[in-house]
């Protein structure tokens, strides 16, 4: 365990909040009460950087503004002492076409962030409860992949059957490539992106802009995104419903799962009152 807490950066989806968005009540409580004692806190996730995440304070009822945010996967970073938000490794065009290509005998629905909306091949159930939840409008292509690729950007996801998880995530494996990397963010979302940009990268920016010793962050995670956000802090922990792959990268495993308020339980059993 670290011996001093400056910053703590939390995955959302599955770490910070339920599959509902809802925060549990501990997990509030304990971040809330360690803002307030001057530790830092930011989200680190694989959504744009936008009005959308900005507005989470208010959907989760949190009495304090994000100190920083890490959005798509470690592709950007902002923190308010700058009040800017830097971009990292973005793919270029012609990599997005060699990825579609790739996935095109999968049958996918591929899509991209742009703006403060979505660009997606056509509408199904899994793009309609992402604009559920995630507040954004969604632009559809009609099946034109060339639409997806008029510009570089951060990555490429593809949303599929959580059933055929590892089906996907095999998949990917047997197409490695120098100019991009799949990684599952989700059950059921893989993501492309170059292979220089992980959670732990903005991570390290973070720390050095910031003159914050990243052996005094705190980082939560579940997915396997969230890896290198995990091995890079001072104290990487995974929520025990995380992947196999995420736990094997973190220094602790919660006891309790995301809907049982395992973040909250772990930051009051292992630091609050500990501390105390």
């Amino acid at each position: 365990m670290i011996s001093k807490l400056s910053a703590i950066a939390a995955d959302i989806d599955g770490t910070l909040v339920n599959k509902g968005e809802n925060i549990m009540p501990l997990t509030k409580q304990a971040i809330t009460q360690l803002h307030e004692e001057g530790v830092l806190f930011g989200l680190a996730t694989g959504r744009k950087i936008g009005k959308s995440i900005f507005d989470r304070k208010e959907k989760w009822g949190l009495s304090f503004d994000f100190d920083f945010l890490i959005g798509m996967n470690g592709g950007q970073l902002w923190d308010r002492f700058h009040d800017e938000i830097e971009s990292y490794y973005m793919l270029d065009t012609d990599t997005m076409h060699e990825i579609l290509e790739m996935m095109e005998p999968l049958g996918l629905n591929a899509s991209i962030y742009e703006d403060d909306h979505m660009v997606s091949m056509y509408m199904d159930t899994m793009i309609h409860a992402s604009m559920k939840r995630n507040g954004i409008d969604v632009i559809l292509t009609n099946g034109d992949m060339e639409r997806l690729c008029v510009r570089p950007n951060y990555n490429l996801l593809f949303r599929f059957d959580e059933a055929k998880t590892e089906q996907i995530k095999a998949y990917a494996n047997l197409h490695p490539s120098e100019k991009y990397m799949g990684t599952m963010t989700s059950p059921g979302i893989i993501e492309f992106m170059d292979p220089r940009v992980n959670k732990g990268l903005a991570l390290r920016h973070l720390a050095r802009r910031n003159n914050i010793p990243v052996e005094e962050i705190m980082a939560f995670g579940d997915m396997d995104n969230d890896k290198e956000l995990l091995w890079d802090a001072g104290w990487g922990v995974c929520l025990i419903n995380g992947t196999e792959d995420t736990k094997a990268a973190a220094n602790a495993i919660t006891e309790y799962s995301c809907t049982e308020d395992g973040m909250g339980r772990y930051l009051f059993d292992h630091w609050i009152n500990r501390k105390e």
